[in-house]
């Protein structure tokens, strides 16, 4: 990887000399995220282990004729010899904060564009977007069993074959790994973390959504139904119809992998738990 120093040398033109660069993500052997700050402006800088550079840098690109809510990253800076990506920084808060401290009009607000981005995007291609299949959901959510240790990878397996079969369309662009930390707050509602960005149900966006708020509810001890309801009514007013029970599958599906990612047999969801999801206001 590039030396800090050399990193700092390479952003100075387009922030302003001095850089100062700070950690904000370390996954080793797939991505480290650092926030850019120079005299004049700040940015993101993500460089990969893999060569997925000039694929992020070509999703996010492909978003930038969308609506003018929510706010995306622009794509400052491109090094494939690298494997960086440098993206202007969105501004705001993240979502959750407005959640626990029950900030009905901001949550609102987070709805309202969430569901005009998903409408604004039906029938599109979006630039180097391609569909996200049920399959690879899938696929996606078994490897995550396979690297979780027993007895929680035997649960999750058990529940996983007790869910009817996925079928969805790639009506339009989605998020994929959507949650209240990936939704900021500012004058305007903005999104991030736009890496695996693709073509598909919005369900599958609100679905994790959900997913998350429900470990976010548990975990700050604040009741959310009352946002969360805010939340899906705004988004119901802007955005494309939902299919209920695709919605509530895609909930469990989220729910599956947060219970293995966070070794938690209380998350691996009961048998008619996306129901929950049907019954939402949206």
């Amino acid at each position: 990887m590039i030396e800090r120093a050399a990193l700092c040398a390479l952003l100075e033109p387009a922030l302003g000399a001095p850089v100062e660069l700070d950690v904000l993500k370390d996954k080793p052997g797939r991505r480290i995220t650092m926030r850019a700050r120079g005299r004049r402006a700040r940015a993101i800088v993500k460089i990969y282990a893999s060569q997925r550079a000039p694929t992020v840098a070509g999703r996010v690109r492909g978003l930038a004729g969308g609506p003018p809510e929510p706010v995306v990253p622009e794509v400052l800076m491109l090094d494939e010899a690298l494997h960086l990506v440098v993206l202007s920084e969105v501004p705001g808060t993240p979502l959750s904060g407005a959640f626990t401290a029950r900030d009905a009009s901001a949550c609102a607000r987070a709805g309202r564009a969430l569901g005009a981005w998903h409408r604004a995007w039906e029938g599109t291609l979006a630039g180097d977007h391609r569909p996200h299949t049920p399959a690879h959901e899938l696929e996606i959510l078994r490897q995550r069993i396979d690297s979780t240790p027993e007895p929680l990878a035997t649960l999750a397996r058990a529940r996983l074959a007790e869910l009817p079969a996925l079928l969805w369309g790639s009506p339009t662009v989605i998020h994929r790994d959507l949650y209240e930390e990936q939704i900021m707050l500012g004058e305007r509602i903005g999104l991030i973390d736009l890496d695996d960005s693709a073509l598909g149900p919005p369900e599958l966006d609100l679905g994790n959504l959900l997913a998350h708020l429900l470990l976010l509810e548990r975990r700050s001890g604040v009741d959310l139904a009352a946002m969360t309801e805010t939340f899906l009514r705004a988004y119901g007013e802007a955005g494309p119809p939902l299919d209920d029970a695709l919605l509530g599958h895609c909930r469990e599906l989220s729910l599956l992998r947060l219970a293995c990612i966070h070794a938690d047999p209380s998350l691996v969801p009961a048998a008619g738990e996306g129901d929950a999801a049907k019954d939402a206001p949206a």
